[in-house]
């Protein structure tokens, strides 16, 4: 899994968790619908980390939290896109 993949799945899960739509994350993060749709269709090869932090602020978590899941470790991640 490349890490926009991975970044895409963590998004799901978390919108999962809370039933909420991208769009209702856009509006809590203060992202662009657009750019949240890009990140889960993996669209977004290069998300910064100032993205990463939006996202975060709109679940209301911490960055760490964000990267928790196992598909975070290196052993998981390829540089491969």
């Amino acid at each position: 899994m490349n890490a926009s993949e991975a970044i895409s799945a963590r998004v799901i899960q978390l919108l999962n968790e809370r039933d909420w739509s991208a769009y209702k994350l856009a509006f809590e993060s203060g992202i662009p619908a657009s750019t949240v749709s890009n990140i889960i269709l993996c669209k977004c090869k290069f998300c910064n980390f100032d993205t990463i932090l939006n996202l975060c602020r709109g679940f209301r978590i911490e960055p760490q939290e964000f990267i928790l899941p196992p598909m975070f470790l290196l052993e998981n991640l390829d540089d491969n896109d």
